[in-house]
């Protein structure tokens, strides 16, 4: 692909020295003095439900995994992209390294118990000045690292929690981690810690960021809850709504401000019957967009909010003239450049997907 077009994976910033004050001041969640200043974005049932025009895309680019010789990809669980390669994380054929015409290259590490090996990865971090990239394993909550050759370099100490993404801020290394059980006096937490790149120790053990109570859900189908839009890092965490009762028609973004989250965006639902399920499933955040995916009444609503005019923008139930789906959902590059992962069926058999790279207009 052309050099100008060079993916930068993992932009979002923030820094790991508020974490143990973000963790007392989510937890007592008070925010009275601060909703004021907060942008209010309003999502009425109408509009879920209604009908809005398309978005106009720019195709910039894209790669057909559809090569000869290429394994079978199943589900794409995330992808980090270099000048002359990208890595690719498949939940049934694992980490796999290809060229930018879309060949397979070679396999990096294998399923397994042992201590080289991956149960359930999760997230990539790629390091090409060290030549080495980092991979989450759900399952074993251990960080494992090998060479961009396919050599098994280390593996960490076993973490607090389920890692489920990575974030670069300069030269500090951010992991993301859920734990699933917890009860109301110990209710389970996403924590955010600082992870030393050659020792791959976990620093800041005693200060998660935010903790919340659900018998129900787990975290990680949202797993980007960091990002920087404009100058602004972003936080999100999704309220956990897996019971009826537990129904709840608000949710935030919020933003670092002065060693604190402090609430940027309030989004409302407007005008949904509360003996009906309702959440979000899935949020992207990048430069002025948000894309989320509303679950009402079990079915999925996707759509985007404008965060420059507080409002939604759009439904996203089509793109590319396909119905979209998770790994649809726009994921951003830099700037306002995007991928999605496209799939298509050719004599009822689902072939290899294609990486579609493009621009909004």
């Amino acid at each position: 692909m052309n050099s100008r077009y060079s993916i930068i994976k993992n932009t979002t910033l923030i820094f790991f020295l508020i974490l143990a004050s973000l963790f007392q001041y989510c937890k007592k969640k008070d925010y009275s003095g601060t909703l004021e200043s907060a942008n209010t974005v309003e999502i009425h049932v109408e509009f879920l439900k209604g009908d809005s025009p398309e978005f106009i895309i720019e195709i910039l680019d894209s790669i057909n995994l559809e090569v000869p010789g290429n394994p079978p990809l199943t589900s794409i669980q995330d992808l980090v992209f270099s000048q002359n390669f990208f890595l690719l994380l498949d939940r049934k054929q694992g980490l796999l390294k290809f060229d930018n015409n879309g060949m397979f290259l070679l396999k990096i590490g294998e399923f397994g118990e042992g201590p080289d090996e991956y149960a359930m990865p999760y997230a990539l971090h790629l390091d090409e000045k060290k030549n080495i990239v980092y991979v989450a394993d759900w399952q074993k909550m251990v960080i494992l690292t090998y060479s961009l050759e396919g050599k098994f370099e280390s593996t960490s100490s076993k973490l607090l929690g389920h890692p489920i993404s990575f974030y670069k801020e300069n030269d500090t290394l951010l992991v993301v981690q859920e734990t699933i059980n917890g009860t109301k006096e110990h209710p389970r937490e996403v924590m955010i810690n600082s992870l030393k790149p050659n020792s791959l120790e976990i620093l800041n053990k005693e200060s998660p960021v935010y903790s919340f109570h659900s018998n129900f859900n787990i975290i990680h189908p949202i797993p980007r809850i960091l990002s920087r839009v404009g100058n602004s890092s972003l936080f999100y965490m999704p309220i956990i709504r897996g019971e009826i009762s537990s129904h709840t028609d608000r949710d935030t973004i919020f933003r670092h401000q002065d060693g604190k989250l402090t609430p940027e965006y309030l989004i409302h639902l407007i005008g949904f019957d509360s003996l009906l399920q309702l959440s979000i499933s899935q949020i992207v955040m990048s430069d002025k967009y948000a894309f989320l995916r509303v679950i009402y009444d079990n079915y999925p609503y996707p759509f985007v909010i404008d965060l420059e005019s507080n409002s939604p923008l759009g439904h996203l139930k089509k793109l590319f003239n396909q119905e979209i789906t998770d790994e649809m959902i726009p994921r951003p590059i830099k700037e306002d450049r995007y991928f999605s992962i496209l799939r298509d069926k050719e004599n009822g058999l689902e072939k290899n997907p294609q990486i579609v790279f493009y621009r909004i207009m």
